[in-house]
């Protein structure tokens, strides 16, 4: 998974306001344990991989077949 591929995802998703908090959660929870230069990217990182791990895989899978 590369970087571009998770910045594409995130602006092409449709939030709902429970996924929105839940994002901030990791991202407060995160910034506690870290700075909060660290625990916004690493909040980030694991609401994906906790909650959208396997959405980004089929967004991939679907960005690449339309490239072709």
């Amino acid at each position: 998974m590369d970087f571009r591929t998770i910045v594409d995802f995130l602006k092409d998703r449709q939030w709902e306001n429970r996924e929105l908090g839940m994002a901030l959660l990791f991202i407060v929870i995160a910034s506690i344990f870290t700075t909060p230069i660290l625990g916004v990217p690493l909040g980030i990182a694991a609401y994906l991989y906790v909650y959208q791990r396997e959405n980004i895989a089929q967004y991939k899978r679907n960005r690449d077949q339309f490239k072709k």
